[in-house]
């Protein structure tokens, strides 16, 4: 990339940033929380469904005698740890927060 074209990247970006940040900031906090809760809620569904799949897939294979029980109850254990971090994590923070 020639010094011409960086220069003119740079300027572009320097002239619509003032213009476009009030915009950007228009509607407010409580869009941005309400962004962040439907992530969060289709992030947690998401993890589920992924979560299930996969315990699933380790009874099946149990099942047909081609892994043994233990594995699958070893994977049972990881998912429970996974899933529980989701929720102790937000506690212990309001926890020390407080």
């Amino acid at each position: 990339m020639s010094k011409k074209y960086h220069i003119q990247n740079v300027l572009l970006v320097v002239l619509t940033v003032p213009i476009t940040y009030s915009y950007a900031f228009a509607s407010g906090l409580d869009s941005a929380t309400q962004g962040a809760t439907t992530f969060k809620v289709w992030l947690y569904s998401f993890l589920g469904v992924c979560a299930l799949m996969y315990l699933g897939w380790k009874g099946a294979e149990s099942w047909m005698d081609r892994g043994h029980w233990s594995d699958f109850v070893t994977a049972c254990g990881k998912v429970a740890v996974v899933g529980g971090v989701a929720v102790l994590a937000p506690w212990l923070w309001n926890m020390f927060v407080s």
